[in-house]
C-alpha cells in the first residue's frame, strides 16, 4: 500500500529536482521532466548526451529525485541508479512538441539520449491539507508544546521485479 501511494504521489507531479554527484564530491541538483513508468519502477528523463550531466552519471550514477507539490504538502523523495541511454524507441515513444524544443537537432540526432533511473527506495509526506492548514497546525504545536502532526510520512522500500 505505502508504494502505491508513493508512485500515486510521483505520477500527480512532472518536474522533479535531480541529485548528482560532481567529481569532485559536491552534489548537484537541476530540475528535470520526469516521465514515470510505475510498472517497471523506473523514471525517465531526456537528456543532452553532450552535457557535463552525462559525464557525471557515467562516472556516478546514484541520483535522489526530489517532487515537491507545496500547495497540497505533498512530498517525495526517490533514490536509486541511473543510466544513459539512446534506445531510438524509447526516445520517440514520449518525444512530444515539448521535448523537441530541447533538441532543434532533431530526434535522431546523437546528441538526445534519456536517463533511466531504476528506483530502489523512497519516502514521501503527504499532508493532506493546504500551507495554511499546516501553519496553522504547526503554531498550535508552537504553543503546546510539541510537534505538529501535518500529515502521512512513510519510508518505501521499492520491490523490484
Amino acid at each position: 500500500m505505502n508504494e502505491q501511494k508513493l508512485w500515486d504521489l510521483v505520477e500527480k507531479q512532472k518536474v522533479c529536482m535531480m541529485v548528482t554527484k560532481e567529481p569532485n564530491g559536491a552534489m548537484r541538483g537541476r530540475p528535470m521532466h520526469a516521465i514515470t513508468e510505475r510498472d517497471a519502477q523506473e523514471i525517465w528523463f531526456y537528456t543532452r548526451m553532450d552535457d557535463g550531466k552525462s559525464d557525471m552519471l557515467e562516472q556516478d550514477g546514484d541520483v535522489c529525485l526530489s517532487f515537491s507539490n507545496e500547495d497540497s504538502s505533498e512530498f517525495v523523495s526517490l533514490s536509486g541508479r541511473a543510466s544513459l541511454s539512446q534506445d531510438k524507441a524509447k526516445i520517440d515513444e514520449y518525444w512530444s512538441t515539448f521535448v523537441e524544443a530541447w533538441f532543434p537537432e532533431g530526434k535522431d540526432n546523437d546528441v538526445v539520449g534519456m536517463i533511466r533511473v531504476a528506483v530502489d527506495k523512497g519516502e514521501y509526506w503527504d499532508g493532506e491539507s493546504s500551507s495554511i492548514i499546516a501553519s496553522v497546525k504547526m503554531l498550535i504545536a508552537a504553543e503546546q508544546d510539541h510537534m505538529p502532526d501535518l500529515g502521512e510520512n512513510k519510508k518505501v522500500a521499492i520491490n523490484r521485479h
